[in-house]
């Protein structure tokens, strides 16, 4: 994990912690950024390459993205709020066939433990260029 995926895991972390305090989160969820973590395959971050037309949005799946002369307008909502972009019929249904979207909450002990991961991750690959010096020298 870089330093700033660390920086920004603490932010995230601190952040959560006031939430906890403050009662408006459980302990063991933290709010990532988006409305979704993931939508499906079947979503678009650009229009390259694409034709003009509609397309499933990685943003959530109350909105939808639109491709016009190889520019992108995502987050297009749906005008009912309840409705779903559904990607085959390439408009807002009640219910989707090719969007779901994922929880937006990830529990604080999988950050921990993958914090410690990186963290023994680092060691050993510290150990390792020590004993590279090391040998090197001798």
């Amino acid at each position: 994990m870089s330093s700033s995926a660390v920086r920004i895991v603490a932010l995230i972390c601190l952040t959560s912690l006031f939430a906890i305090a403050a009662g408006t989160m459980t302990e063991d969820e933290v709010p990532t950024k988006d409305e979704c973590s993931w939508t499906g395959d079947r979503c678009i971050m650009n229009c390259n390459g694409r034709k003009d037309d509609n397309y499933q949005s990685c943003h959530g799946c109350s909105v939808y993205a639109i491709c016009f002369n190889g520019n992108i307008l995502d987050d297009v909502k749906c005008l009912n709020r309840h409705f779903k972009w559904d990607d085959d019929d390439k408009r807002c249904r009640p219910t989707s066939k090719t969007c779901e979207c994922r929880s937006n909450l990830v529990k604080v002990s999988d950050i921990v433990v993958a914090m410690n991961q990186e963290s023994k991750e680092m060691e050993t690959i510290q150990e390792k260029l020590n004993w590279a010096r090391i040998w090197k020298k001798h």
